[in-house]
């Protein structure tokens, strides 16, 4: 009897690898099997940038939960990060169900604390923590650009972790070449199961809506290549947002040059604006003697895996729309679990329980 090796899991150089091996298409090209190995490629680059971006929200949603007020200027620029982290999930979505290919947001969801898919920052441990100097330090490096002027600009500024980052292991090269694997492969796209509204915006139909998706995501978030005044209309790319959050101070342009430096004070304090919710431990805080923090965590776990069953069907189904409407109910749904849980002080240390994100099978609910 022969044992299979197990499968090695993708990277995202080895995704760029696979990509950067198409061929432009034209009139005389015949090689179906050619053909069929290439799309495959570009769906299995699509099903991890998918991965990627979902990766995000669990832990920025808890930090922006234990924000006090949600009306806090730096609420309000975690929350329109986590609103924008949705949209590229959405788009990468759309791309990946333009080809025929489906989200398996399930299959995903990871279990924090986790390294991120793909293996992108592979020295980077995800957890689920409140909003703190340490959390700050994290998302900093998973927005981390990849231009050699923000690291000029980075130099002593942050306690980021230094490591070199390989050229093939940003993800804003990662999606320039699914825009140019796109273009080479010329598929024709589908958008049967595309979905549109307040979290897609659009549907892709042709490789200039391919063009326009990759560089909404790009210039948003973690792709960002330019300096601060890169960003999406008058909104800074996520990197910069964080790094204002950090500094407790706003970039703000000078009127002569344009550039931006940090001026504007951020008035904040930690340790009174914000639930010292502590990490969430690996595979969750187990058996809690406090009822009330089971019902929470419980609730808030079923609502969540709802949700992940809701957004798999929104992309699969021909009323994905509809999945997609009650999706956003479940979602607001999720802070109303979180956030009285985020009060509750943990009876081993001095800080509070924070929401597992766990998915729980049907028929674990």
């Amino acid at each position: 009897m022969t044992t299979r090796a197990p499968a090695k899991a993708a990277t995202v150089e080895g995704l760029v690898a696979g990509l950067r091996t198409f061929k432009p298409r034209d009139r005389s090209d015949v090689d179906g099997a050619r053909r069929a190995g290439e799309r495959n490629k570009l769906e299995q680059a699509l099903h991890g940038a998918v991965a990627i971006e979902f990766a995000t929200i669990p832990p920025y949603l808890t930090a922006l939960w234990s924000i006090k007020d949600p009306l806090h200027p730096i609420a309000v620029s975690l929350r329109n990060i986590v609103q924008e982290e949705m949209l590229h999930l959405a788009l990468a979505s759309n791309m990946l169900a333009a080809i025929g290919g489906t989200p398996k947001f399930t299959v995903m969801a990871p279990r924090y604390p986790a390294t991120l898919p793909l293996g992108v920052h592979p020295e980077l441990t995800v957890a689920l923590q409140g909003f703190s100097g340490e959390a700050l330090d994290i998302f900093l490096e998973i927005e981390r650009p990849d231009s050699s002027d923000y690291q000029k600009w980075l130099a002593g500024a942050y306690d980021l972790v230094d490591q070199p980052h390989g050229a093939d292991k940003t993800i804003g090269v990662f999606y320039d070449e699914i825009r140019k694997a796109f273009h080479c492969l010329d598929p024709t796209l589908c958008a049967d199961h595309q979905i549109s509204g307040p979290l897609a915006w659009r549907v892709v139909k042709t490789l200039d809506d391919i063009n326009r998706a990759i560089g909404i995501i790009t210039h948003q978030g973690e792709g960002s290549r330019g300096g601060p005044v890169e960003g999406w209309g008058d909104r800074l790319a996520h990197f910069w947002r964080f790094a204002e959050m950090k500094e407790l101070k706003k970039l703000v342009p000078d009127p002569t040059t344009g550039q931006r430096s940090f001026v504007t004070p951020i008035e904040f304090d930690m340790a009174r604006d914000v639930w010292p919710v502590g990490q969430v431990p690996a595979g969750g805080y187990g058996e809690v003697s406090d009822p009330e923090v089971c019902r929470l965590l419980r609730g808030f776990n079923v609502a969540y895996s709802e949700l992940l069953d809701l957004f798999e069907a929104a992309w699969s189904q021909h009323d994905g729309q509809a999945m997609l409407v009650r999706a956003i109910a479940v979602m607001f749904a999720l802070q109303e679990f979180a956030k009285p849980l985020m009060c509750i002080p943990r009876p081993d240390d001095d800080k509070t329980y924070g929401p597992e994100f766990r998915y729980l099978p049907t028929k674990e609910r």
